[in-house]
């Protein structure tokens, strides 16, 4: 009994990783639309409390926006996950909870460009 719990607790501690990126590393994802990278990352870890996953949108532009971003949303809270809406990242350095934070990634995946519309449309594509 006591091997197994101790095997259970080194388990836990275990560093997972996903190409660039690991679960000791402290990561800020910039400009998410539908925050399923993140949710894809903490998938992996097991766990987002490394993560701070970031939108220019507001909570309710998100959810209009992106099918699903609720879900994926609600499991990065249920999974430790920082998230932060309307974070200009021209701007970031002046965020109350990001100007003092240091991180080991900042991945910009393919940040929002500020456009109004949805990302299918062929004049916001233009």
């Amino acid at each position: 009994m006591w091997r197994y719990e101790e095997q259970n607790l080194w388990s836990n501690n275990e560093v997972k990783s996903v190409k660039h990126y690991n679960s000791e590393n402290e990561i800020l994802l910039v400009g998410e639309g539908d925050f399923s990278f993140s949710l894809c990352l903490a998938n992996a870890f097991g766990s987002a409390s490394n993560i701070v996953a970031t939108s220019l949108d507001s909570y309710d532009d998100v959810i209009k926006k992106y099918n699903g971003a609720a879900t994926n949303l609600l499991r990065l809270r249920s999974y430790g996950a920082q998230l932060l809406h309307r974070v200009d990242a021209t701007k970031m350095q002046f965020h109350p909870y990001l100007r003092n934070r240091k991180f080991d990634r900042i991945i910009y995946n393919f940040p929002h460009a500020g456009f109004i519309g949805l990302e299918n449309d062929p004049q916001v594509i233009e």
